[in-house]
Parts: structure tokens; sequence; C-alpha cells
């Protein structure tokens, strides 16, 4: 009876020891599986980068690409887009892909991950005005962008498709890579037939507010004598402009530049930081920003914007110009040994060689990029004088007959006489452009090497005619000051309300 009861015991022993062993050998429970990460949403107020495709478009058709892309861009910003660079990769896309036919376009909304959010097909119709109309029309929903007005096409000043195309074709000479600028105008034929193409544009559509935005423009980018009326019939056309509309970015940079020319300062920095922030690519204010740090002084500051705006407008002869200043100034490169062809250009880094004593480097910068009958006209004898002092007098008689000529203008006029360290000459030249209202090139007296012009006792005279004190007051002194503290306008007292 016993032996039973202890077999039985262990019979159930090692049935308990077997199934709780069976319980450890037992496979663990699947891992619980992490939730997927939630994909980031597009929303109105996340930057946003564009990229037109459109098939069998000609590689050099303007009217197939670049023009579109302008007026996309003009689109979003007046609908309160946050635009990204094109180089900025971790955003999202706006693609938009145009069809063989032309008639269709399809619209893509893709997120940094490639991954297509949204995308729609939409019929553009046959002329430029009825393309980018389209868009308008279907934009606002297609990016939920209820934040701005819905009525994007309003933002077009026009419902007249030939009106629009002329608006357009002169935007591209203005506005586009191969625009020559507004800080160094030129006289030009072709400049000439824009404003007057624009001029009867606006006499045919009074209220086409982006047309008198770029009749002002084209006044600013046409030299000549009588460039102080050409200033003013740019500021009668850029408050007309203002009065149509308020949100043109252009507007603000013209009246920045008719500013500048005035040596209004700091109403002129106030304009064109504004056209800036409306459009951070609009070229026009970003040379004309450019441009008025280069006269004030401030180099560094200079340097950024002249950098964009010559990588928007590569043949902007006034940005080219500036950027050479600031380069030089702030000794981001050998301005020297590096070839740039433009005249303009060449003959700043050619002052820089003269004021290094090489003349050598600064006769090759001259003779690459002039015409030889010029260059005997006036630089020759510029070279010779800085090989010969005694020279001076007879360089300095061909400088002044050059620019009677209209050889030169008065900046080359006051260059010459930089390099040959003639300061009575330079602060005369100066002193006539104020007389005559004209905008004085205060650049050339903070270049390195120029102490001479700095040191001189109508250095004082020229800033403070000028009115730099007002402008220093709020923006700080000139980058000079930190390796020249005694210099005139260095112990300015910076007005904390304005910086």
């Amino acid at each position: 009876m016993n032996t039973r009861r202890l077999i039985g015991l262990l019979v159930l022993a090692v049935f308990a020891t077997w199934i709780g062993l069976r319980g450890c050998m037992s496979e663990p429970p699947p891992p619980v599986e992490a939730p997927q990460p939630v994909r980031e949403a597009f929303h109105a107020a996340k930057p946003l980068r564009t990229t037109i495709e459109i098939e069998r478009a000609e590689e050099d058709d303007e009217t197939d690409a670049r023009w579109l892309e302008r007026e996309l861009r003009y689109l979003l910003l007046r609908g309160q887009m946050r635009l990204a660079s094109a180089e900025a990769t971790e955003t999202f896309a706006l693609r938009i892909e145009i069809g063989a036919d032309r008639e269709h376009a399809r619209l893509r909304l893709i997120a940094p991950d490639e991954v297509i959010e949204r995308e729609q097909t939409i019929p553009i119709g046959k002329t430029r005005l009825e393309n980018v109309q389209a868009l308008a029309s279907t934009l606002p929903s297609f990016l939920h962008a209820s934040h701005a007005s819905q009525e994007w096409a309003a933002f077009l000043g026009t419902s007249d498709p030939r009106a629009y195309d002329t608006y357009l074709r002169s935007a591209a000479e203005l506005f586009g890579p191969s625009a020559q600028g507004l800080t160094r105008p030129v006289v030009s034929r072709a400049g000439a037939r824009t404003i007057e193409r624009l001029e009867s544009l606006t006499r045919a559509q009074p209220r086409f507010a982006r047309a008198w935005a770029a009749l002002a423009i084209a006044y600013l980018s046409m030299g000549g004598a009588d460039v102080t009326s050409l200033s003013e019939l740019a500021e009668s056309a850029a408050e007309r402009a203002r009065l149509l509309d308020e949100g043109l970015a252009e507007v603000y940079a013209a009246l920045g530049v008719v500013d500048l020319r005035r040596n209004e300062w700091i109403a002129a920095q106030d304009r064109l930081a504004r056209a800036l922030s409306m459009d951070s690519a609009l070229a026009s204010a970003a040379e004309g920003l450019a441009c008025l740090y280069a006269d004030a002084g401030h180099l560094k500051r200079s340097l950024r914007l002249a950098e964009l705006a010559v990588k928007l407008q590569p043949r902007n002869a006034g940005a080219n110009e500036c950027l050479a200043y600031a380069s030089i100034g702030t000794a981001s490169k050998d301005a020297a040994e590096d070839f740039v062809p433009n005249a303009s250009v060449a003959r700043v880094q050619a002052l820089a060689a003269f004021l290094q004593g090489d003349t050598r480097a600064a006769g090759r910068l001259l003779r690459r990029t002039m015409p030889r009958a010029e260059f005997e006209i006036w630089a020759s004898p510029t070279l010779q004088a800085a090989a010969n002092r005694r020279l001076i007098p007879d360089a300095l008689r061909a400088i002044t007959q050059a620019a009677n000529d209209g050889y030169i203008d008065a900046a080359t006029e006051i260059l010459c006489g930089a390099a040959l360290k003639q300061p009575e000459f330079v602060f005369n030249r100066l002193a006539r452009l104020a007389r005559e209202g004209s905008h004085t090139p205060l650049r050339v007296l903070w270049l390195p090497n120029a102490e001479f012009l700095r040191k001189h006792p109508r250095f004082e005279t020229t800033i403070s005619a000028a009115g730099l004190m007002s402008f220093w007051h709020g923006s700080g002194p000139p980058d000079v000051c930190t390796s020249e503290p005694d210099v005139y306008g260095c112990n300015v007292r910076i007005d904390s309300a304005r910086e």
C-alpha cells in the first residue's frame, strides 16, 4: 500500500516536473511591433521648393521654362508661401510637369522622402496667360493655402493676353539672368526699346501695376547724361505702381535705388531691405543694398549681398563692381590675379593693384578688358604716370579729357585719380558730383592701401556732405575702424533704437 502511494507520488512529481520544464522551454511570444513613424505632412507654413519639367522643351527656349519659373515664384510669394532654395533637399517640392501638347499640367507635391503626397492634372490652355491663370486657380487649394487669398489670379495684374506677353518679354530683360543692373546703368538701344514698350503698355493698361514697376526698373537701367531725370521718372512710375499694388517687391527696390542715388542712406536701406524680405531672389534689391553698404564702408555686409546679386544676374555690371570692392576690402580673394571679363570690375582690380604698387598687374587687367584705342587714350598715360611721377600732370589731363569726351564715367575718373594717389583730384571729382546732385561713389575711400584718402583733411568734409554720419548712427561705423580707429566717423554713437 505504501509502495503504491510512493509510486503514485513519484509519477505525480515527474509529471509536474515535465509540465514545468515544458513551460520553461516554450518559445517566447512574438515581440510587439513598433508603431510606424508618423510621416511628416505638408502644410502651407513649410518651406517649399519648385521645379518645372516641360516635355520636349527646347533647351534654350525662354518662353518654355524660365518665364514660368519666375511667374510661379511670384504667385507663391504673393500667396504667402515660404520658398526654399533650389539647393535645399530636405523640403517638400512642388513639381509641375507640362506635357508635349502644352495644354495639360500635372501638379505633384513630393515629400522629402520622395513620396508623392498629392497630385492633380489640370488643363492649362494655350496662351501663357491661360497657363498661369490655371495654376493660380489651382494652387491655393492644392497647397491648402487657406492663410492667404484664394484669388491668386488677381496677382497677375491683367487679363489681356497680349499685355501679359508684353510684360513677360520686358520682365525677362529686366529681371532675368542677362540683366545689366541698376547701379551701373548703360546707354543701349535694347534698353530704350524696353522703355518704349513698357511706356506704351502702361498707357494702354494704366492699372497694370506690374508694368509700372517694371517701367521704373527700366528707367533706372538706362544710363546717359540725364540720369537725374530718369531717376525722377523711375520714382514716379514706382509710386504709381505702389498706389495700385503695395505687394510688389520691385517697387521698393526701385524706390530704394532712387534714394541711394540721392544719398538718402537710411530710406534707401529700409526700402531695399524690405524688397529683399519680400523676395529674397530679387537681384535689383540685392545689388542696391550691396552697393549701398560698399559706399558706406560696410564691405563685409556688402560681400554676401553682392555675391547673391551676381549669382542671380552674372552680367550685372553694378553688382560685379560692388563685389570687386567688397572682395578686395575684405581680402576674400586675390582680386589682382582673378581675371573677370568685365571692364568696370577690371578697373577696380587694377586700382587695387596700383595701390599695392603692382603696375604690371594693373596693366594686364586694363589691356585685357578694353579696346586698344581707348587704352591709349587714358589707361596708357595712367600706367606711365604710375611708373614715373613726373608724368602725373599729363596723365590727369588725359583722364579729364577722356571723361569729357565720354570714354569714361565719373567713377572711372575717380579711380584713376586714386590709382595715381592724387587725393585733391579724387575729392574734387566727388565734390562736383555732389554739387550736381549725382550719387557719389564713396566706395573708393574704403579700399586697403587708401589711407592717404582717409587721412586727408577733405575726407571729413566729403563724408559729412554725403550724410553718412546719420546712417552710421543706425548701422554702426565703417569696417575700416577695426584697424584704423582714428578715422573720421569711427567714434560715432550707435542708435540702439535702430540697431
